[in-house]
């Protein structure tokens, strides 16, 4: 049995942060009805993203401007035990499904906004993208090369604020079970990245000294034991020998003792870098094979489904395309396999349950509502 069997999720958000949050929701068990305007689909449906992170869920048309679309919705509401939304603050308060609407209709229900700056505060009705949110939290101060930041190959913020809504989604549960009470939540993606305590330590510092040297810090590149190195076919190896054994193992390994003591002389690293580059990767993977040097392959996306820990593991449905939960319970099962929905595919479905006939919903799809 699944750990939210019976729980019922309205998600009205597009795009990655909510759909994230939502999916690891569907995963978990509970029943996922993604809702959408039948003339605004979500962005993401025309990339291989929406595949990935919309699988398990329902998916229905529904008109908020619409005044039988919002009767729909908020019958939807009163059996339901979570709603999720990423408009911009202060939209569903315009449509007529603000929080303290909705609590009328049921108290219990726990209402997540995730949104880039929150809920509050001068820059709460600022657009922005993960970009953006990585920007102002000082994240690109430390994710740089010498001449400029970097930018990541994935969504810190989006995907942290998918994940710290689910967080706080599943500790009101837990709260609901004691008192009964449903709960809002302000999730700013802004704020999430805020707390990665990298980007905090390094603004307590402060001035110049959050930069170590030249634009590198000791997580990205400034020390030996702690980089990535190109091997002699164009390929990359890591090195995360941060402990002295480690990186004792290490020197031993590649016949430098004399490097032991230098594990902190940043004039280590150009020499580490010739000597990687004269053997293929799979050569130096080969010689540090049963040794804990804290070496590893550098992968392409293409290569990580070959690697028997990955493959093993099983995060990847490479039949079916999607993705599995990355956590693995003893006493209880995750829901696995399921694909993600067509836009409105489950809108029938929806309405016959709440008690709709064939000519109400005929009617309805004639209104606008749906």
């Amino acid at each position: 049995m699944t750990m939210l069997k019976g729980k019922k999720v309205l998600d009205l958000t597009r795009l990655l942060p909510g759909p994230y949050c939502t999916w690891i929701l569907s995963k978990l068990g509970a029943d996922v009805l993604k809702i959408e305007d039948p003339g605004y689909e979500d962005y993401s449906r025309s990339t291989p993203l929406y595949d990935l992170i919309n699988a398990g869920k329902k998916s229905m048309t529904l008109n908020l401007k619409n005044s039988f679309g919002r009767e729909i919705f908020l019958d939807l509401v009163s059996r339901a035990d979570i709603l999720i939304e990423s408009f911009r603050p202060g939209v569903m308060k315009r449509l007529g499904v603000g929080y303290e609407t909705l609590k009328e209709h049921n108290e219990k229900i726990i209402f997540c906004s995730i949104s880039g700056y929150g809920q509050n505060g001068p820059y709460k009705d600022v657009p922005g993208h993960d970009i953006n949110y990585m920007s102002i939290s000082g994240l690109f101060g430390i994710n740089r090369t010498e001449d400029s930041p970097v930018i990541p190959g994935m969504q810190i913020a989006d995907i942290g604020g998918g994940m710290f809504g689910a967080l706080s989604i599943l500790a009101s549960l837990y709260r609901r079970e004691i008192n009964g009470r449903g709960e809002y939540i302000d999730v700013s993606m802004t704020d999430v990245v805020n707390c990665i305590f990298n980007v905090a330590y390094q603004g307590f510092i402060g001035g110049e000294e959050s930069i170590l040297k030249g634009g590198k810090t000791i997580l990205t590149g400034l020390l030996p034991f702690y980089n990535i190195y190109e091997t002699k076919d164009g390929k990359f190896i890591s090195l995360g020998a941060i402990e002295p054994k480690f990186w004792n193992n290490f020197c031993l390994k590649i016949k430098r003792e004399d490097l032991i003591q230098k594990q902190y002389d940043i004039s280590v690293v150009e020499e580490l870098k010739k000597i990687f580059l004269k053997k293929m990767r799979e050569e130096w993977i080969e010689i540090f094979k049963g040794t804990d040097a804290l070496i590893t392959p550098v992968y392409s996306p293409e290569e990580v489904f070959n690697d028997p820990q990955i493959e093993y593991r099983g995060v990847f449905d490479r039949e079916k395309k999607i993705l599995n939960l990355p956590v693995k319970f003893l006493e209880t099962t995750t829901n696995k396999g399921e694909k993600a929905p067509e836009m409105g595919e489950s809108t029938h479905e929806i309405l016959a349950e709440l008690g709709y006939e064939e000519k109400d919903i005929e009617d309805l799809r004639k209104r606008g509502a749906v």
